[in-house]
């Protein structure tokens, strides 16, 4: 255990870019197992490329050029995840609240449920419309 340690001082080890090429390496390995001929030799290819590009980062000493590289990765990944962000709270609070969009803007307004028919003032563009909460 000591000597694995050891081994990894002064390199990289793993982070969110490198997880994210493992997971698709591998589900990239195991579609080429059901693609036949050319199309899955190419997969195979690309898994393997994958995975090395994987270990090379996670050996790296190049510690500065990783973080960036990582960085990158999480700028690139952003929207994606603020978007899966937004859905989970959105689920979270769905037995307390509707979500309606304006009609003028498109903004996402959340008023609290059972309130019945009301009136409801965008806050961005301040477009006045009626539902049934």
């Amino acid at each position: 255990m000591r000597r694995d340690r050891r081994f990894m001082d002064g390199r990289h080890g793993h982070d969110e870019l490198s997880m994210f090429t493992s997971v698709l390496s591998c589900v990239l390995l195991i579609v080429a197992m059901f693609a036949r001929g050319v199309a899955g030799s190419i997969l195979w290819l690309l898994a393997f490329f994958g995975l090395a590009g994987t270990y090379f980062r996670i050996l790296s000493r190049n510690l500065p050029q990783r973080d960036r590289e990582n960085e990158g990765f999480l700028k690139l990944m952003r929207p994606v995840t603020d978007l899966i962000a937004r859905r989970k709270q959105r689920k979270r609070q769905k037995n307390l609240y509707c979500f309606f969009k304006c009609p003028q803007c498109g903004t996402v307004l959340r008023v609290p449920k059972g309130k019945g028919h009301i009136r409801i003032t965008c806050k961005r563009c301040s477009h006045v419309f009626e539902r049934n909460s």
